[in-house]
């Protein structure tokens, strides 16, 4: 389990999304950085405009890779469940996410 600063974790602000009633699914994001992580780019630059998704998809990406807390269940019933590579990254790596 890794050590966070605050309480909050991106695992749980993650989950508190994909219960809302607006949840849009958007985890095939994902399968387009399996080649980047693969290929060991340790950092990647997601940028989108303005009010289009950055710290949800920070909070997705923290969740997905982070060795912080077990997703897998979180994300099995999501469309990246899917993909044939799924559990190859899920949970693997140190994930430092900074919410400013």
């Amino acid at each position: 389990m890794g050590t966070y600063l605050n309480s909050i974790t991106p695992y749980t602000l993650y989950k508190s999304e994909c219960i809302s009633a607006y949840f849009v699914d958007k985890t095939l994001m994902l399968r387009e950085l399996f080649p980047y992580v693969s290929a060991g780019n340790r950092h990647i630059c997601i940028t989108r405009p303005r009010r289009f998704g950055k710290s949800y998809a920070a909070n997705m990406l923290a969740a997905y890779y982070s060795k912080g807390a077990d997703s897998e269940k979180m994300f099995s019933g999501l469309q990246i469940s899917k993909e044939a590579d799924f559990r190859e990254h899920l949970n693997k790596y140190d994930v430092v996410h900074i919410d400013i």
